[in-house]
């Protein structure tokens, strides 16, 4: 059972606050290495705003543990898993091979997939950001993973 966005949110931002009292940081010294307000990771470690990857990748890096240790990512790497070779999750050839196919997409099919499967934004900002609803979203990252599985047979 997958949890609600908002039960992950709290979880990122807890693991966030004990990775950073373990590192003896303040937020304001946190929120200076991550260039972002104080106030934001205030809000992150309450759960009211989740991190971008971006800096989940920075504060990953920054504590020296993987994104995965703070941000379950889970949910995302098992939409693709039936579209992806096991071996090849996670590994630099996957990036490698998922820029050719990013090419074949149109604009907003390519942009759609980036924000969902790079920068792990929920369905629902997506759909935000491209004033559409969940469905059409849904929709196109439906097709969009079929369209990779079908290319990644071919690769």
């Amino acid at each position: 059972m997958e949890l609600p966005p908002e039960v992950i949110e709290v979880q990122t931002g807890q693991k966030l606050q004990a990775l950073r009292k373990q590192a003896h940081m303040t937020q304001e010294q946190l929120a200076e290495k991550l260039y972002v307000s104080r106030e934001l990771i205030s809000k992150w470690e309450l759960g009211q705003r989740r991190p971008h990857i971006r800096a989940l990748r920075d504060a990953a890096a920054l504590f020296n543990v993987e994104v995965d240790e703070i941000a379950d990512t889970s949910a995302f790497t098992a939409e693709l898993a039936s579209c992806l070779p096991a071996a090849e999750i996670g590994e630099n050839r996957l990036k490698e091979q998922l820029e050719p196919f990013l090419d074949t997409l149109s604009v907003r099919d390519g942009s759609v997939f980036i924000r969902r499967y790079y920068y792990l934004e929920d369905i629902g900002e997506i759909a935000a950001a491209f004033g559409v609803k969940e469905s059409h979203v849904r929709a196109i990252l439906s097709r969009t993973r079929k369209k990779l599985k079908r290319y990644m047979k071919g690769v």
